[in-house]
């Protein structure tokens, strides 16, 4: 199993990459995981790009405020479902104008992080924290607390 995060636009300011890094670090020893970013502005170009990463047994999940809103331990499942099926799970998250919609048109799963709109920057960060917090949750580790 591989995950790889793929954020649009340009990296992160050194404080937000510092957080993204540390818990993308945390992740990797859970499952591989990798973080790309892609500052392509065309669409097309950009769905092109990513469609590159889409082989077999793949499973698409981009953000999207429109997606569906899922709890932690929700989120856990999901990626629960996912891992036993799927042999990479790609997450897709927009730059400050989201994803284009040939993208969202594309993906397997539409996740929504909040009812609230986040910055993209901080989004990232929130979609890397919950994914580590739920592989912790699968591996009955102490980190999350009900």
């Amino acid at each position: 199993m591989k995950l790889k995060f793929i954020f649009l636009g340009k990296s992160d300011p050194k404080l937000v990459s510092s957080l993204v890094e540390k818990y993308l670090k945390r992740l990797n020893n859970y499952v591989k995981s990798e973080l790309l970013f892609l500052s392509e502005k065309n669409p097309i170009k950009l769905d092109k790009k990513i469609a590159k990463y889409i082989k077999n047994r793949t499973h698409l999940v981009v953000l999207d405020e429109h997606g569906t809103l899922k709890d932690t331990v929700q989120y856990t499942k999901f990626i629960q479902k996912r891992i036993s099926n799927h042999e990479t799970l790609i997450f897709v998250v927009g730059d400050a104008y989201g994803v284009p919609l040939q993208l969202i048109d594309r993906a397997d799963s539409i996740l929504s992080l909040s009812k609230m709109t986040f910055p993209h920057l901080i989004a990232r960060l929130i979609l890397i924290e919950q994914t580590y917090r739920a592989f912790t949750i699968l591996n009955n580790h102490p980190y999350h607390h009900e």
